[in-house]
């Protein structure tokens, strides 16, 4: 019998031009490429400076060959390579000993060497190694290491740790400027941090949180009260004419570092195997060469932690820090994937069922684009004796669906968050409103043309096609009103021309969707969010996802599915399981069928337990009802054929009832009329 979590991983072979088996090389993934470079032959002994480009898309694997001109990096294994601006930066690791006949004859480095992925050459080696003009100081450039951690954030790269020719712990952090190609810092870290035991993380977008940043009235006083942003002259209106400011949802979205909120680096250590000791520490850049550390080791909570694993991979994904590596133990040896909540500091285990549950499998690298997590290996191989020799295998490839475990990255906006919300106070006040959409009880909400022309490509072409066989119904209009002919039918047989939507006018749209659907849907095009109470209601958000996907609105149906993830739950998930199927959301899908598996293993265990001691005595649970996962918040079951999904009466009294605590649509009837 299969495991829900079978469906969250897969595993493929590789084809192409595969690597040979390795020890120490890098992998660095750049969009939907991941780039290998370096490393050790495990057959003959010796070190290479190859590169490989891996599509995680096609799983196909392809040499670079370099050209001629090039000034290839020395052979090296155990060093870092981390990727800025499009270039991928090698920095240090060990190799053999220059103009020496004993391959056995080893050297460590401190070279940094860029590869520039947009014309596919090494640049040069010239002055990438000397210390800032400004410090002066020999002491700047780091000493040669191996097995060091490494990572980009602030156009700056950070070398920490490693190993010198002795294998002795080098416990420093050094500081590269990545723009002036100079190192400029150095700082004393006392920790023994290496590839064995640790592994160093950043992420090219950072998480927004709105609540920490936004503040109401500060939105307020830019904008000004609602209801009258747009007329300033009007007299102020009454509290329940429009949406407050403090009633707005903002969810956590994705946005490219800045000054003020850099990515920061986490750093995870883990050693004393048999009884294992965890470090997390955060590096947070400053505006200028510094940086401070934040130890978050204490912080760290859960029902269960990541067991000791040897020579870690790690990622940044949303607001969740991965990590995996080899764990063995005397009786069981497996290739363990462990997520940190970094807002809730709590840990849990990512179960990637049989799919790994044999072979050899050590290198893992993030596809963020696509919430994946790849894991390369060999699923015919040993791990333990793969281990014992250090082996890389790059033959197969698993892949784990991590958004189905509700990691992922959200969304980032359009607009900024003020903007938002004046968009939105522009629907409410009915500003530039040359057009209708009616509803299915015959209900009309007032818009913008423009604003839906240029913010949904359906209506846009659709008012295209309309605008054609207009044109064309006036060339053919005729000479006298006693010369009529038949007219030329769209879309009739023999017709290689598209029928414009029937349901559009030149004045209105026939949305056929109840009032609160309609009105939540023009909200998200007049502020490309899901920013109101009504927006956020389960049912509306079933509504949304089936037209976003109708539709092809694929922003609307990436905040949906972010709102959806954020609101699971017992009573919403048979709900969400449901219209996610239908819109063939696999990810969401998954993740709410484990919750409701998970809801009625619970439930079907507190049966028994009542079974046991005479089925009286227990309290009823406020969230136990006579099926399980269906509450009376519980998101009801699309239906495609009526288009709305939901009737109006349940709606609106769903909606009644949260006019109580201010979760309502009122407001919006100045601009609807029956």
């Amino acid at each position: 019998m299969h495991s829900i979590s079978d469906l969250t991983t897969f595993c493929r072979k590789t084809t192409g031009d595969v690597p040979p088996k390795l020890v120490g090389a890098s992998t660095t993934v750049v969009g939907s490429k991941m780039y290998l470079f370096g490393g050790r032959l495990v057959t003959e002994r010796r070190m290479v400076s190859d590169l490989y480009v891996f599509d995680l898309e096609t799983f196909v694997w392809e040499r670079i060959t370099p050209s001629p001109e090039d000034d290839i990096p020395d052979a090296r294994y155990f060093h870092s390579t981390e990727t800025w601006n499009n270039q991928l930066i090698v920095f240090g690791g060990m190799g053999s000993t220059p103009n020496s006949s004993n391959p056995e004859d080893l050297c460590v480095l401190n070279d940094v060497r860029f590869f520039d992925l947009s014309v596919m050459h090494w640049l040069p080696a010239t002055a990438t190694n000397s210390a800032s003009a400004e410090s002066g100081a020999e002491t700047l450039v780091p000493k040669p290491r191996y097995a060091h951690l490494s990572s980009v954030s602030s156009d700056r790269l950070f070398i920490i740790g490693g190993q010198d020719l002795s294998n002795v712990w080098l416990d420093d952090i050094y500081v590269y400027d990545l723009l002036g190609r100079a190192w400029v810092q150095r700082r004393n870290f006392p920790h023994h941090c290496g590839t064995y035991r640790s592994v160093a993380v950043s992420a090219n977008q950072r998480v927004r949180i709105p609540q920490e940043e936004v503040h109401s009235t500060e939105t307020t006083t830019m904008l000004g009260p609602p209801g009258a942003r747009f007329r300033p002259e009007k007299s102020p209106p009454s509290a329940q004419a429009f949406t407050s400011s403090d009633s707005l949802v903002h969810m956590p979205y994705s946005a490219p570092p800045t000054d003020n909120f850099p990515n920061d680096i986490y750093l995870y250590s883990n050693y004393n195997f048999t009884d294992v000791k965890r470090e997390f520490e955060v590096f947070s850049p400053m505006p200028d060469t510094d940086f401070t550390i934040t130890d978050r080791s204490t912080d760290m909570t859960g029902t269960s932690f990541p067991p000791g694993l040897r020579f870690p991979s790690g990622a940044i994904l949303g607001t969740n820090f991965i990590i995996a590596g080899t764990y063995l133990a005397h009786t069981y040896q497996s290739y363990s994937i462990w997520a940190l909540d970094m807002l809730t500091m709590t840990w849990s285990r990512i179960d990637s069922g049989s799919a790994m549950a044999t072979g050899s499998w050590f290198r893992a690298c993030l596809w963020a684009e696509a919430n994946k997590f790849m894991i390369f290996g060999n699923r015919n191989g040993n791990l333990i004796e793969d281990y014992n020799r250090r082996l890389l295998s790059w033959d197969h490839v698993a892949v784990i669906d991590l958004e189905s475990f509700g990691i992922y990255q959200p969304p980032p906006l359009q607009i900024d968050i003020p903007m938002q919300e004046f968009g939105l106070s522009a629907l409410e006040e009915g500003i530039l409103s040359d057009f209708e959409i009616i509803c299915d009880d015959g209900r009309k909400v007032k818009c913008s043309r423009k604003t839906l022309e240029d913010r949904w490509p359906w209506f846009k072409d659709q008012r295209n096609k309309f605008l054609v066989r207009a044109r064309q119904a006036m060339e053919i209009l005729p000479s006298s009103s006693m010369d009529v002919g038949l007219p030329d039918l769209p879309g009739a047989p023999g017709s290689s021309e598209a029928r414009p939507d029937p349901r559009l006018t030149p004045r209105a749209f026939n949305l056929s969707e109840p009032y609160p659907i309609t009105l939540a849907l023009l909200q998200y095009f007049y502020s490309l969010a899901l920013i109101t109470p009504l927006q956020h209601a389960p049912a509306v958000l079933s509504q949304l996802l089936i037209l976003s996907s109708t539709y092809q609105i694929h922003h609307l149906e990436s905040l949906v599915k972010h709102a959806m993830h954020r609101a699971l739950s017992n009573s919403t998930s048979v709900g969400v399981y449901e219209v996610a199927t239908l819109c063939s959301c696999r990810s969401l899908q998954i993740r709410a069928l484990k919750t409701v598996m998970s809801y009625s293993q619970k439930r079907t265990g507190r049966s028994r337990a009542d079974s046991k001691n005479g089925g009286g005595g227990r309290n009823p649970d406020p969230s136990d009802s006579d099926n399980p996962g269906r509450s009376s918040d519980t998101v009801p079951t699309p239906s495609r054929s009526r288009g709305g999904g939901v009737s109006d009466a349940n709606l609106s009294s769903s909606l009644d009832q949260q006019s109580s605590t201010g979760s309502t649509t009122r407001g919006f009837t100045a601009n609807s009329s029956k």
